[in-house]
C-alpha cells in the first residue's frame, strides 16, 4: 500500500487534479491523504485578532464535502481518503508530510488561466516541483482522466540511476502504455551525432518504447508541441538539479513549463 499526497483548495481544479491521481494510482490498494495548508492573513500583526481557528474550521468542513464529494464519483466509492489540514505555506507543509508519511507521489492542479489565479497556482506548483524530493504530478485544469496509453519521456542524455524510473514503470505497466523517448538537444547540436541508445532501454525493458532526436532553443515549446502532436496522455521529465534540463526548474521556467501544457507533466527525482 502506497502513501500519495494530494494538495487541493476545494476549487473544481483542485477536485478534478485528486479525482485524475485517485483514478490513475487506483482508488483500491492506496492511501490518498487530502492536504490543505492555509496562512492567517493577521499573524505578523498582533494588533490584529487571529483568525486561524476560522479558517481551520472552514477548511475543516470544506475537506467533508470534497471526501463526500469524491466517494460520491463512480468508482470512487471504496477510495481510502485522509485528510490534513495544517497552517503553513504548502511547500512546507508537504516536505512535513513527506517526513511522516514517504509517499509515493504528490498529485496535484495546474490552473493555466491568465492572471493572479494563474500566478499563484503556477508558483505553488513550482515551487512544489522544486523542493519535492518525491515524484510530483501536475494535472492541468482541463485534463480529462483516461489510462496514459501514449507517453512522451523527455531525455536529457543523462544516467538515470536505479529506482529513478520505479513509478513511470508501474504506470506503464498496468495501463499498457508506449514511451517515447524524446532526446531534446540544444539548438545548433547534431541529431545525426547523437547516439539513440541509453540506459532507459534496460531500464524499461519490455515496455513498448521508441527513440526520437530534437533540437530546441527552447524546451518547454518543444515537449509541448510534441505532446500535443503526439495526443499524448502524459508528459514525463527527470529531475537532476543538473544538466540541460536544469534550468527547466527554476520558478518561472517551471511555471511556464506546467501552465503552459494541456498534458499532465510526471517529474520524477534524482
Amino acid at each position: 500500500m502506497a502513501n500519495l499526497l494530494l494538495p487541493v483548495d476545494f476549487s473544481a481544479n483542485a477536485r478534478n487534479a485528486a479525482e485524475h491521481a485517485i483514478r490513475l494510482f487506483g482508488p483500491e490498494g492506496n492511501t490518498f491523504h487530502l492536504v490543505h495548508a492555509y496562512l492567517d492573513p493577521n499573524m505578523m500583526d498582533a494588533s490584529l485578532p487571529s483568525m486561524n481557528e476560522a479558517l481551520r474550521e472552514a477548511a475543516l468542513e470544506g475537506m467533508k464535502e470534497l471526501v463526500a464529494d469524491l466517494h460520491g464519483r463512480p468508482g470512487l466509492e471504496r477510495a481510502e481518503l485522509r485528510t490534513e489540514v495544517r497552517i503553513g505555506m504548502l511547500p512546507t507543509v508537504l516536505a512535513d508530510l513527506v517526513d511522516e508519511l514517504s509517499p509515493r507521489c504528490i498529485a496535484m492542479g495546474t490552473q493555466g488561466a491568465s492572471g493572479l489565479s494563474a500566478t499563484l497556482f503556477g508558483s505553488n506548483t513550482a515551487d512544489v516541483i522544486q523542493r519535492s524530493t518525491v515524484p510530483v504530478l501536475a494535472i492541468p485544469e482541463e485534463a480529462v482522466y483516461r489510462p496514459p496509453a501514449r507517453i512522451i519521456l523527455a531525455d536529457d542524455g543523462g544516467a538515470i540511476k536505479p529506482g529513478t524510473l520505479d513509478l513511470l514503470l508501474d504506470i506503464a505497466r498496468w495501463s499498457r502504455s508506449e514511451i517515447k523517448i524524446v532526446r531534446v538537444l540544444e539548438e545548433g547540436a547534431d541529431p545525426e551525432q547523437t547516439q539513440l541508445t541509453s540506459s532507459y532501454d534496460d531500464l524499461l525493458g519490455a515496455v513498448p518504447h521508441s527513440h526520437h532526436v530534437m533540437s530546441a532553443d527552447n524546451v518547454t515549446t518543444v515537449i509541448n508541441d510534441l505532446a500535443d502532436q503526439s495526443d499524448a496522455d502524459l508528459v514525463v521529465m527527470v529531475h537532476r538539479h543538473l544538466g540541460f534540463f536544469n534550468s527547466l526548474f527554476h520558478t518561472s521556467a517551471t511555471k511556464r513549463l506546467v501552465m503552459h501544457s494541456h498534458v499532465p507533466l510526471l517529474v520524477l527525482e534524482q
